[in-house]
């Protein structure tokens, strides 16, 4: 290249910049809606981040910075969650996939769209050599946990790899895909092309079988409705209106979405609280439909159907298997139930069950409530009036076992889009409370264990908060221990738990100071010791506009929960 020329042009600002692979990748994100991206910086990706620096880009798209593959990962797929849309990923070669393997597992598992970008490896004149180094075997790490998995070897043809590999990442059953290239392959100036937009159509149920199952529940004599991750917000409102024409009573299986609005007479608790009796009831139950359950129940005494976008779920016991989406199936079923009236006499019959319950619980709450350590049930309580029926703010929840049932029984979500949690038992991933701020107009407030706040890598979770200024309200549930893996010793019932001996779950020595930490990534941080404290404390936290952690101290784990 000659200098000389290549200074006065850049001066004279003439100078143009090369179209790349860089280009027609971020091209297609634009052109697909998808506003972030995010990832960790790397050498080899540095045509991709001369791109994101450029005008004609940095003021479309922005990347969040993550300072470790997996909570990057984690992100991106929180963001997925929550906006709807497939998410994109950007890693560094090689350690960069493998660190954030067990976010992509769960996103393949949950049917999450990712998509995934990485530059795995420097040159194709050099593969004989990086297979050594494992470099060109990138691709392959992730196979097991991508629906879609390809090498570029030429980026001639971008223009039409990189949209189908979104198209497959929404495709039900949707999932993360994968696409490695080689350094100079991305590096090479290609000549500009139109990319074309297609129009996409999910899968729906066809009418006859829309018309056979509409007619099964409005003649059931004792409907079911059991769901457990509605993705799409605007089929809970259709799923209201659904049950309560048939006056179903409506489950929850382990939610990992806001699926029902719990205040609803009909929702009538969850799969895992003995107080819910859903198991009793469903034995004398006639027609039971499961929404989208990954693990949908064996049903023997009833008719079973099964809807779901994502054929591996299908239990094979099941009646009918209806291969659609949550939303389109309920739309459909609308329409054939027409101006059929509510069932008023089930849902005042499934109103006095469901206050009931409610009643139970908030007499466990009173038992607990003074105590001066704060309990869970006082914990979630508290967060609940904050919260607000989940109009003005969204919760993230990261697994805790100690935690969940009370968080199922006391906080109230009843607007669309405003509950997530983990979406497996696999602990650290905190991270997916970024990606849904950014999806989101309202506040979030993430709650976490401490043990979850320690694998999710919380520091720099924090540190990437203050960085973009994401305003999330952290809050550590700190009793000093690994309360999920400490209930599944104590279940198991052998010499730890008869000498109170746990191994590998205790985080009293040392205890880590969470306030520091934040304050250390320049995070505001507030303390609460004391159940009368906090309120105050929670009310002061989300009062601060920009990213804050409030530490409680919570009651230590004694064993798990009755009932659940």
């Amino acid at each position: 290249m000659d200098t000389i020329k290549y200074v006065r042009d850049f001066m004279s600002g003439k100078k143009q910049y090369p179209y790349t692979l860089s280009s027609v990748l971020l091209d297609c994100l634009i052109s697909a809606g998808t506003p972030y991206v995010f990832g960790v910086a790397g050498s080899a990706e540095r045509d991709l981040y001369d791109h994101l620096a450029r005008d004609e880009y940095k003021d479309q798209i922005t990347f969040i910075q993550g300072n470790s593959e997996y909570p990057a990962a984690r992100m991106s797929l929180g963001y997925a969650r929550a906006a709807e849309k497939v998410a994109p990923l950007i890693m560094h070669v090689q350690l960069g996939p493998a660190n954030a393997a067990l976010a992509l597992l769960d996103a393949n598992t949950s049917k999450i769209p990712m998509f995934v970008f990485t530059v795995g490896h420097i040159s194709t004149a050099n593969d004989y050599r990086e297979v050594l180094y494992g470099y060109y075997r990138t691709p392959e790490l992730l196979r097991e946990y991508c629906k879609h998995v390809y090498r570029i070897g030429d980026g001639a043809n971008a223009d039409k790899i990189i949209p189908r590999a979104l198209r497959l990442a929404s495709t039900p059953p949707a999932g993360p895909v994968f696409l490695s290239v080689a350094q100079d392959v991305v590096e090479a100036p290609l000549s500009k092309k139109n990319l074309k937009k297609t129009q996409y159509y999910p899968p729906s149920a066809p009418e006859d079988t829309v018309h056979d199952v509409t007619a099964a529940l409005k003649n059931a004599e004792k409907p079911v409705i059991i769901t457990q991750k509605t993705k799409n917000k605007e089929s809970i409102s259709s799923l209201v209106e659904v049950a309560e024409k048939l006056g179903a009573a409506v489950f929850e299986m382990r939610p990992c979405y806001m699926n029902f609005p719990y205040s609803h007479p009909l929702h009538q608790g969850f799969l895992g609280d003995d107080a819910s009796m859903m198991r009793q009831y469903l034995k004398s139950s006639d027609v039971v439909l499961t929404l989208d359950c990954f693990y949908a129940p064996d049903i023997d005494s009833a008719l079973h159907i099964q809807v779901s976008d994502n054929p591996l779920a299908f239990n094979e016991n099941a009646d009918k298997k209806i291969f659609s989406t949550t939303e389109s199936f309920l739309k459909a079923v609308l329409r054939k139930l027409g101006d059929t009236p509510n069932n008023n006499n089930r849902i005042d019959y499934l109103r006095s069950r469901h206050e009931t319950m409610r009643n139970k619980w908030l007499d466990l709450l009173k038992e607990k409530y003074n105590d001066d350590t704060p309990s869970p049930q006082r914990i979630w309580s508290e967060i609940n009036q904050v919260f607000n029926h989940g109009k003005d703010y969204v919760v993230y929840f990261a697994p805790a076992f100690t935690q969940r049932l009370s968080v199922h029984r006391y906080l109230e979500r009843d607007t669309p889009g405003c509950y997530y949690s983990a979406l497996s038992a696999a602990m650290g991933s905190a991270g997916e409370a970024i990606g849904i701020q950014l999806a989101e107009q309202r506040r979030v407030l993430c709650v976490l264990g401490d043990f979850d706040a320690h694998v999710s890598q919380l520091p720099t979770l924090l540190w990437t908060c203050a960085h973009h200024n994401i305003p999330i309200v952290w809050i550590v549930l700190d009793n000093a221990t690994g309360a999920t893996v400490k209930g599944a010793f104590w279940r198991y019932g052998k010499y730890m738990r008869d000498k109170r001996t746990f191994v590998g779950v205790e985080l009293d020595e040392p205890r880590t100071d969470w306030v520091k930490i934040a304050e250390a990534n320049s995070v505001t941080a507030l303390q609460c010791e004391h159940s009368s404290d906090l309120r105050s404390c929670l009310e002061k936290a989300v009062s601060i506009v920009k990213p804050v952690l409030l530490s409680v101290k919570t009651q230590a784990f004694e064993k798990p929960p009755e009932g659940y």
